[in-house]
């Protein structure tokens, strides 16, 4: 009987293992709805390549007066604009599929809570659940405003 003691001392002493707060939520989605979003995703991302390799192949001639050179620097400027935001988007888009392959996809890689349904649906590349992309695009509050005075001479 004295060999059990110390074991079942041990037994009490012991706290059950708890999960590790890093490990991220599973989102349960069916096979069925992996494989619709993984469809829609590749349609996103061929479509996107498609319009960033077609702006990158498009020139502008520069030829004709000072008010034509002027319209088409303001066109290569929006071209070079959307370019950039196309390419964001398609590595988000890029992002997701290797999510959904990982198996974390639809977790907020914020917080680490799933981003609800509704707004997978609307942008299926969402990193962010609502409440942290919220707090992320709010401008940053500090408390010390810089004062600008007019100087006298």
């Amino acid at each position: 009987m004295k060999r059990n003691a110390p074991k079942a001392a041990a037994k009490k002493g012991k706290k059950p293992s708890q999960p590790s707060k890093a490990a991220a939520p599973k989102v349960h989605y069916s096979s069925a709805q992996l494989v619709s979003i993984r469809k829609k995703l590749l349609e996103m991302r061929e479509d996107l390549v498609k319009i960033v390799h077609k702006q990158d192949v498009t020139e502008v001639d520069e030829s004709g007066d000072a008010a034509d050179q002027a319209s088409q620097s303001l066109e290569r400027e929006i071209l070079f604009n959307l370019s950039d935001n196309e390419r964001l988007t398609l590595d988000q888009v890029e992002a997701a599929l290797r999510k959904i392959e990982k198996g974390i996809y639809g977790v907020c890689e914020s917080c680490r809570k799933p981003i609800s349904k509704p707004r997978l649906d609307a942008l299926p590349f969402a990193r962010y659940c609502i409440g942290c992309q919220s707090t992320s695009e709010r401008p940053a509050e500090s408390p010390e405003q810089p004062e600008f005075r007019v100087v006298e001479e």
